[in-house]
């Protein structure tokens, strides 16, 4: 398919970010997301009817997922007004937010999204430095929303921000733009979505080498384990802050989020209940409950849906993963997805529920890239002026066109263009 303009691009970019994450935004009661959507209605249907008889794979996927709910909904329907609203706003806005993702059609599309994304990400994270904050502390930005929601709205920016600067997508003030988005995010004192941009900010480092992944990967992860262990010794993260509370104390902490009281009710649930208590109905089901959902994806569509439901949809999400992983080996943008799609499903871990919007639509662009024509030879960029260290490395074959030689293992690797 033919890509879009730059100036189409730009603004479809900007309506996908804003059908995201544009209720976090100061909008003076304006639906930012309801208006985004509307505006993207007419590009989603000329991609289609372009791409007629073809059916866009973000677009099958997310018919498998309305397809699984309805299911669940009609073997266990909702018995509360809160399953009732979950299931419309499951059906009339999440649904539709994942099958928009067909609207990235090649690289430079989700280029553009992922700068757009960061751009507005900063947006947010001077909202969360300089806006308002709750009873402990915590910045809730000028919309009063929820602090876990724009550490996530913050935290996926800075995950793409880091694949833009390995593909040399950005310039040097990438620098500044991370520090930005970092003291956003730390402002918000959100601990699960910190761990989901470690988690993020790793797969992007790992996934940017073509070779010798776990050894890049260990050494990141080892790096930045000594770092944060510095970092609460020397008390350059205060052990009061919600941050170096759970870096210090961390079954503690745990304990005092309610999250572990929530995941064991809930196992509970799902060990007596092998069909599910029905869609919405997890409220019901546990004593005294401080929430009307487990604060975690997975655990809600085992307990809500059953096992057999529940399993299929993790499933689902596993095959896709695997597919980004393989995809990742040959096409750049496989690996950002995977790092996002990552990312999210980590932070639904601790934070999400059945209409975690951002996930699904990550899910289904995940689908539709891992089946793009991957690129010639590897996904590392290797530089022109790179010397060889052998004269005797000399491929004995002419290398074709658009292929330099590395002198650590001595194999041809595709040279890709900066991404701009």
């Amino acid at each position: 398919m033919d890509s879009p303009s730059r100036a189409r691009q730009r603004v479809q970019a900007l309506l996908l970010v804003l059908l995201l994450i544009g209720s976090l935004l100061p909008a003076r009661d304006i639906r930012v997301v309801t208006i985004a959507g509307a505006l993207l209605v007419p590009m989603v249907l000329w991609v289609v009817v372009r791409g007629f008889p073809a059916v866009p794979k973000a677009a099958v996927l997310a018919s498998v997922l309305a397809l699984t709910v309805a299911v669940a909904v009609y073997l266990g329907p909702p018995s509360t007004e809160y399953g009732a609203q979950k299931a419309q706003t499951f059906f009339l806005l999440t649904v539709p937010t994942a099958a928009v993702a067909l609207l990235i059609t090649n690289r430079a599309t989700l280029v553009t999204l992922a700068k757009v994304w960061v751009a507005i990400g900063c947006v947010l994270a001077v909202l969360a430095l300089v806006g308002e904050a709750d009873s402990s502390g915590r910045a809730t930005g000028w919309s009063n929303s929820n602090p876990i929601w724009l550490a996530r709205a913050i935290g996926a920016p800075l995950v793409a921000l880091l694949w833009l600067v390995y593909r040399r997508a950005v310039g040097k003030s990438a620098l500044a733009i991370g520090a930005l988005l970092l003291a956003g995010m730390y402002a918000t004192g959100s601990r699960g979505p910190m761990v989901a941009l470690m988690i993020g900010l790793l797969l992007v480092v790992t996934m940017s080498a073509a070779t010798v992944r776990l050894a890049r990967a260990a050494a990141v992860t080892l790096a930045v384990a000594a770092g944060l262990y510095l970092a609460v010794m020397l008390e350059v993260i205060s052990t009061t802050s919600r941050i170096g509370a759970i870096l210090v104390d961390f079954r503690g902490e745990l304990e005092a989020s309610g999250r572990g009281e929530l995941a064991r009710a809930t196992f509970g649930v799902i060990a007596e209940h092998p069909w599910g208590v029905g869609f919405g109905n997890w409220v019901v089901h546990v004593p005294q409950p401080a929430h009307r959902y487990p604060h975690n994806l997975w655990l809600e569509m085992l307990a809500e849906n059953g096992w057999l439901i529940g399993g299929f949809f993790i499933v689902t999400v596993a095959w896709v993963f695997c597919r980004l992983w393989w995809a990742a080996r040959t096409e750049p943008a496989a690996g950002l997805v995977l790092a996002l799609l990552a990312f999210e499903a980590t932070a639904v871990t601790s934070t999400g529920d059945l209409n975690a919007r951002t996930f699904f639509f990550l899910l289904t662009l995940g689908y539709a890239v891992s089946g793009w024509t991957p690129t010639v030879g590897r996904s590392r960029l290797v530089r022109n002026d790179q010397p060889l260290t052998r004269p005797d490395a000399i491929p004995l074959v002419p290398a074709p066109v658009g292929l330099t030689w590395r002198a650590s293992t001595y194999r041809p690797v595709t040279q890709c263009p900066p991404d701009r």
